[in-house]
């Protein structure tokens, strides 16, 4: 049975994740996000704030992505005479 993919693709939410989510963004007061962070006076405090609620904003992002192994190709480069003449 190769071939077969049996379960949800990876990454994929289940229909559970996808209710939680759906209840806890209506929970989430923009507004009240907004006035707190708008009285945040250290630019690095506030650079810290936004960085931190960002991955929940626009979901979080891998670091690297897996990428599929090949075999290394080989580049030989072959100089000709590079002398200038005088």
């Amino acid at each position: 049975m190769s071939g077969f993919l049996f379960g949800r693709p990876k990454g994929s939410l289940s229909t559970t994740s996808k209710l939680i989510r759906e209840h806890i963004s209506q929970a989430i007061d923009v507004n009240k996000i907004m006035e707190m962070l708008d009285k945040i006076g250290s630019p690095t405090e506030y650079i810290n704030a936004i960085s931190k609620l960002l991955p929940y904003s626009i979901g979080k992002v891998k670091a690297y992505e897996e990428i599929e192994e090949r075999e290394p190709i080989s580049i030989n480069i072959n100089f000709v005479d590079t002398k200038e003449e005088e």
